[in-house]
């Protein structure tokens, strides 16, 4: 019985060490309000790599950023590292605020955000994660992206165009208008619009459902393709499985080109919306 007490006593303390192995963390919350230098055609990007990204519309003129900046790490000097690396970048032009992580390992050309340690630097010795929450005037055009760790949320826009990518995380556009390109890799797409897109739209998802709410004076044709899904509507449909454009040959001999993608009319067929899955359905509602 004794033999059986020590061993218990022996396994607690070779656990102890792991109790101070946790890891550090810093927390910080950046804020700042941005006006643009005209009043018309603006454009709001924000490329992230760790984090959520979270855009809403409202009456106002200013873009109010909030940023909570979180880095973890082993030691605290790594932790000091990380705080001194990750800032906030922002990019101010005539009609254009773009926002993206600042750190040394990663390049941003304006447009492409890439992480470079794999050629100039090696792996950050710290975790790090941006969480952006953001209001802006809601006549804005919105183009926002995101790698790991967090999810797409963009609301109450009344821009011309929705740009939304996601690699490992969801996309959700509530109340939104304007020409919509979604893009996501693991993870569901939900949208509902205020207004139907007025001018062709895509939405693809590999590894998710694409549930779309229209509202009910849609007018559209809709591509569709997927290797492991299908498609669901309750709008009034008109079927056609293979769209044609047909041109003229010398000799009038008609030639016929058919789209790889089957197409299902809606009301007159007005404007084009291409969905795409590989292991994901796609419900397109009426509202």
């Amino acid at each position: 019985m004794k033999q059986l007490i020590f061993m218990a006593s022996l396994s607690m303390l070779m656990t102890l060490p792991g109790l101070h192995a946790q890891k550090k963390e810093f927390r910080e919350m950046i804020k700042k309000e941005i006006a643009f230098s005209n009043q018309s055609d603006h454009t709001l990007i924000v490329k992230n790599v760790f984090g959520d990204i979270t855009v809403e519309g409202y009456d106002g003129t200013q873009v109010v950023v909030e940023v909570e900046k979180i880095i973890s790490a082993k030691n605290q000097a790594d932790l000091d590292l990380g705080k001194q690396e990750l800032n906030l970048g922002i990019i101010e032009k005539v009609n254009q605020i773009v926002l993206y992580p600042d750190a040394p390992y990663a390049d941003f050309d304006g447009e492409n955000l890439r992480f470079n340690w794999c050629n100039n630097h090696d792996e950050p010795a710290y975790g790090h994660i941006l969480n952006f929450k953001i209001k802006v005037p809601n006549k804005i055009h919105v183009n926002v992206s995101t790698v790991n760790d967090g999810e797409v949320t963009v609301k109450n826009t009344r821009g011309d165009v929705v740009r939304a990518e996601n690699i490992n995380g969801g996309i959700t556009l509530t109340d939104i208008t304007g020409t919509t390109k979604v893009h996501c890799i693991n993870g569901d797409v939900n949208i509902s619009y205020a207004a139907n897109p007025k001018n062709a739209s895509t939405y693809y998802s590999l590894n998710g459902d694409i549930t779309i709410s229209y509202q009910k004076a849609l007018s559209a044709s809709i591509s569709f393709k997927s290797m492991n899904g299908e498609l669901y509507t309750d709008f009034d449909v008109n079927r056609q499985f293979m769209k044609t454009d047909k041109t003229m040959e010398k000799g009038n001999k008609p030639k016929y080109r058919f789209e790889a993608k089957p197409v299902v009319q809606i009301g007159s067929g007005l404007v084009d919306h291409d969905f795409e899955t590989l292991n994901g359905n796609v419900f397109i509602k009426k509202m």
